[in-house]
């Protein structure tokens, strides 16, 4: 056998996926406002941390999660030249959460946040709107890859706007999933990498728990639930103000795969 049909001699661009999702409605809350879905198999993970008054900020985490989900598995509404299925998704989330807020009495005013990172070939698209958000764990480095869409960021971004939205106290953002008839979904990708862990969280857990401390977290070498189970005792523990949602995505490089030239490579030896 040649070194050219060695399976070892062929790059290797197939990631394995495994995430695990765990959300708690904290010290102070009596309900859980947050909702998540992650499916390995489709390589599509989301976080959405409803608000509103009463259970309408419930309401629309469901509706937003049950909307991205119909739409990644049916391709319906389909993805416009050039768009990520997932931006399509939240696109309609945000339609579904602001008809309902528009019928409902109860729910009106209602939103929510979503961060979300789907899976391709080589390619993470990583999505987002609202103040929920993605980090990703790198040889031993924690890195956000997401910028809130906060009062606090905008002001940094517009001085000349300064005061003129009110106080930026860090929990009033400016952008989020069914507030409107239409949403911008900030979108970008990057390049995945073996031994990646993706952590999607809200901000019951960003808000109590310092980036130094979910980096020691995530580096314990445990297993991926107790990173998960420790990183909500950790929130819990500062107090638990608000609901706490994680999911952590790791990818591994699949050393059983190969192209199909490679393989074609083999039949002739």
């Amino acid at each position: 056998m040649s070194a050219s049909a060695d399976p070892r001699a062929v790059p290797v661009e197939r990631f394995l996926l495994r995430g695990v999702g765990r959300t708690d409605v904290g010290a102070q809350r009596t309900q859980n406002e947050d909702a998540m879905y992650y499916d390995d198999f489709l390589g599509v993970y989301v976080v959405c941390d409803g608000m509103g008054g009463h259970a309408s900020g419930q309401v629309a985490s469901d509706i937003a999660i049950r909307t991205v989900v119909h739409a990644i598995k049916t391709g319906d509404p389909s993805p416009g030249p050039g768009q990520d299925p997932l931006v399509t998704a939240m696109k309609a989330a945000n339609a579904a959460v602001f008809q309902r807020s528009l019928a409902d009495i109860a729910c009106h005013g209602m939103g929510t946040t979503a961060v979300g990172i789907r899976f391709e070939e080589g390619l993470v698209h990583v999505c987002h709107c609202g103040d929920s958000r993605a980090y990703l764990l790198r040889s031993g480095m924690l890195q956000q890859l997401t910028r809130d869409h906060s009062l606090r960021n905008l002001y940094q971004d517009r001085p000349d706007l300064i005061g003129t939205l009110g106080p930026a106290t860090s929990n009033v953002i400016i952008r989020a999933v069914g507030l409107d008839a239409n949403v911008e979904i900030e979108h970008n990708t990057m390049s995945p990498e073996h031994n990646d862990v993706f952590l999607l969280c809200c901000d019951g857990l960003s808000d109590l728990v310092d980036d130094w401390m979910i980096r020691e977290i995530m580096t314990s070498g445990e297993s991926l639930e107790t990173i998960a189970e420790n990183l909500i005792r950790a929130a819990n523990n500062n107090g638990g103000t608000d609901n706490i949602t994680v999911i952590l995505a790791q990818t591994f490089v699949d050393p059983l795969w190969v192209p199909a030239q490679g393989y074609q490579q083999q039949a002739h030896y």
